[in-house]
């Protein structure tokens, strides 16, 4: 049976229509693998912002890592210490978001289509995203808003970006310039940058954050004023934030290096306790259990080991609240004294898909 081209054109027609207006839910990345990635600072708007900025963080002091390698690695958004903060202080002022972007409808069905929402939904899904501060350079899908409808570009967020994340961890909104985020897509051969590098940007510094592998109802974040572990709710009211227990501290490594005879050795198993020096020529005296401790001067009484005075008042919770990560972040060292970012041991390790060689 012949189909007839009428209905070839409809069916063609319809789906334009579908991926134009966004149906599905899905999310509508139009980001277009260029050869140019763009670099943009932490305080910088973007290509063609959204909307005013609604940053409150401040722009981050760099330095020049000291690991490199290379290609970017990825990173699970829900590792702990991926992101940073303040203690009960957003990074990002949502309500100005909504506000800007509900002035002007052609600009929230642009927003939404991206946001793989409707533009009802809009204001919900910001009020639904955890305001956290990127403490590494970080590889994203970034997207600008001109003549009525939006545009992807491929970008690197410095450090110390304020980005609204999801319950999978992963970077959704840009706050400089209300930008909706989508992870990396591939670039095409012969790359360039776009943008000016900051002091300390390195290409194998950067890193992608992938997706948690289960949906998260709060995020593990380090405080940037004092450099605490905070657990923060996926929301964007910071107010029920608290402090964890800090993780302990890994054993110290022995001292010395083998066949060292100044390293300190371990008393042998059963080896009897070092008897007193008794002057020549006596024999050592006996002790005698005392009647009453401490009367008896003939022996030493035992003297329990001292004990620490209580510790200083803290302006935090009780350290006994919540225990924090099982473990301390050890690489990459980053610029804002909270620790180090850790490697996530199921993440794999590797440029984005299709990547040229030497362009993150």
């Amino acid at each position: 049976m012949r189909t007839s081209t009428t209905t070839l054109l409809t069916a063609g027609a319809l789906a334009t229509a579908l991926l134009v207006t966004g149906c599905g839910g899905a999310p509508g990345n139009t980001a277009d693998a260029t050869g140019e990635l763009v670099l943009q600072p932490a305080a910088a708007r973007g290509p063609h912002p959204f909307t005013r900025s609604a940053a409150t963080a401040p722009p981050p002091v760099t330095r020049t890592p000291q690991r490199d390698a290379t290609a970017p690695r990825t990173v699970s958004g829900g590792t702990p210490g991926l992101y940073g903060g303040t203690g009960r202080v957003g990074s990002c002022d949502v309500e100005r978001l909504i506000g800007d972007l509900g002035a002007d409808r052609s600009r929230t069905g642009a927003f939404a289509r991206i946001a793989g929402v409707s533009p009802a939904s809009v204001p919900g899904r910001l009020r639904g995203l955890a305001p956290v501060v990127l403490r590494a350079d970080t590889r994203v899908t970034d997207h600008g808003y001109r003549g009525g409808r939006a545009s992807g570009h491929q970008a690197v967020l410095q450090a110390g970006t304020a980005v609204l994340v999801d319950d999978r961890g992963v970077p959704r909104v840009r706050c400089a310039g209300g930008s909706p985020l989508a992870p990396p897509v591939p670039l095409r051969g012969g790359a360039v940058l776009g943008g000016r590098p900051w002091p300390g940007y390195r290409p194998g510094q950067v890193i992608v954050v992938t997706p948690s592998e289960q949906v998260i109802t709060d995020i593990t974040i380090i405080d940037l004023v004092d450099h605490s572990w905070i657990e923060r709710r996926i929301d964007h009211d910071c107010r029920h934030d608290h402090v964890l227990r800090p993780p302990a501290p890994p054993p110290p490594a022995p001292t010395g290096l083998p066949g060292d005879s100044t390293a300190p050795r371990a008393p042998a198993p059963h080896s009897p306790a070092p008897a007193s020096e008794t002057p020549p020529g006596q024999a050592a005296p006996a002790c005698r259990p005392p009647t009453v401790l401490g009367t008896d001067e003939s022996c030493p009484v035992p003297v329990a080991p001292p004990t620490d005075p209580d510790p200083a008042p803290s302006t935090k919770p009780d350290p006994d609240t919540e225990p924090g990560p099982d473990t301390v972040p050890d690489t990459p060292d980053l610029p804002d004294g909270g620790g180090l970012i850790p490697d996530d041991p199921e993440a794999t390790t590797g440029a984005v898909p299709g990547t040229p060689a030497g362009v993150t």
